[in-house]
């Protein structure tokens, strides 16, 4: 027999209860000791992770509130809502700190730049714009798409913002000037949400037929295709290491992502219903999942840890969780020859060839930008 690496599998830790209809968002402050949820009850939850698990009930959105993310320092959060208007908020028992009217129709999604300084948000009004922290003052607006824009995020480095529509595209934005520097274009279903790799290098977005398609900025090439869900992709997120992808899906299932093997390593489930959002930690030991069950569950990672295994075949292992008879939770450790036979019908069909990615330490995005607006 022979030595094999394999994957530990994620652990169930935490369940928490407080919202009153389906969740929306989930994300933890930096200093990972609370995370925020935003839910169709018009209400953002904030959890303290440490011990009691209690929570902080911020109200003043009128109607559903769709994002919600903490600043870089971890001082502020900001949420967005239908009711047009993104919300900040300190982030204990002193609550609000200011309001403002960010679009003409609902807001999806709300995001800080990486100093925190600015915020950006993207609506069903087609626009993408972004503000100032300090005084909401309006700085730009990034015009193009043609349906309602479901997420716009802007790169770590803040040079470049990528937001993602009904209209079947996915664009890249200039921050500095406004222009739409490159469009990705879906042939079937559309973008739904989207994600940057702590690099800078890659953005991921995830489709409303399930699948998952991985970008190069730099060349504008699609470089990693992943057919894994059976429902709309709700969220993505990067583990930090940027080795990981974790997804959440109307099919009520999870999947974690290995990109630089380029295959599923595990299929998790135990929410009831469609899982909306998905979020990891700053430093990627835990993440956290949400959704129509108006349940927020807080995972230990594990999966970044190999160990020795000498058997031929790991056997399938239940986590070691709280259950209930409407409720469980279990682990199915992905087939390495069935992910890669799915992979390559993917990639014939589409002519792709999927790569192992090679991150590296700078992507020199502006370097790229500016040469592709010379030509």
């Amino acid at each position: 027999m022979e030595t094999k690496f394999t994957y530990l599998e994620p652990s169930l830790e935490k369940q928490l209860k407080g919202h009153k209809n389906a969740i929306t968002a989930l994300y933890f402050n930096p200093n990972e000791q609370q995370i925020a949820s935003s839910s169709l009850d018009n209400s953002v939850l904030l959890w303290d992770l440490r011990g009691t698990m209690r929570s902080y009930r911020f109200q003043g959105h009128d109607e559903a509130v769709m994002d919600v993310t903490f600043s870089p320092s971890g001082k502020y959060m900001a949420s967005a809502s239908r009711d047009k208007t993104v919300r900040l908020w300190v982030p204990t028992v002193t609550g609000s700190t200011g309001m403002f009217k960010a679009h003409s129709q609902t807001v999806r999604s709300v995001q800080f730049n990486c100093d925190g300084s600015k915020i950006i948000t993207a609506s069903d009004d087609k626009i993408v714009k972004l503000w100032s922290t300090e005084k909401h003052k309006f700085i730009a607006s990034y015009v193009g798409h043609t349906n309602w824009v479901r997420c716009a995020r802007i790169s770590s480095d803040g040079s470049v913002i990528a937001s993602c529509s009904d209209d079947k595209t996915t664009r890249l934005w200039n921050p500095d000037s406004g222009e739409c520097v490159h469009t990705f274009k879906d042939q079937k279903g559309h973008s739904l949400c989207l994600a940057w790799h702590p690099s800078g290098c890659y953005v991921a977005v995830g489709t409303s037929h399930g699948n998952v398609k991985l970008y190069d900025v730099r060349t504008h090439s699609l470089v990693q295709y992943y057919s894994i869900h059976n429902d709309a992709v709700t969220q993505i997120a990067f583990h930090p290491s940027g080795s990981y992808i974790l997804t959440s899906s109307k099919d009520g299932k999870m999947k974690i992502l290995d990109l630089l093997e380029g295959h599923p390593i595990f299929t998790l489930s135990g929410h009831t219903g469609a899982i909306n959002t998905v979020n990891f930690s700053a430093s990627g030991e835990t993440f956290a999942s949400a959704g129509d069950d108006k349940l927020v569950f807080i995972w230990k990672t594990n999966f970044t840890e190999l160990v020795n295994d000498v058997k031929e075949n790991i056997p399938q292992t239940m986590s070691t969780i709280p259950k209930s008879a409407s409720q469980t939770s279990k682990l199915t450790s992905a087939s390495r020859g069935k992910s890669q036979e799915s992979l390559s019908a993917v990639s014939s069909k589409y002519m792709i060839a999927l790569q192992k990615l090679e991150f590296r330490e700078t992507c020199d995005f502006k370097y790229n930008l500016q040469r592709s607006l010379s030509y």
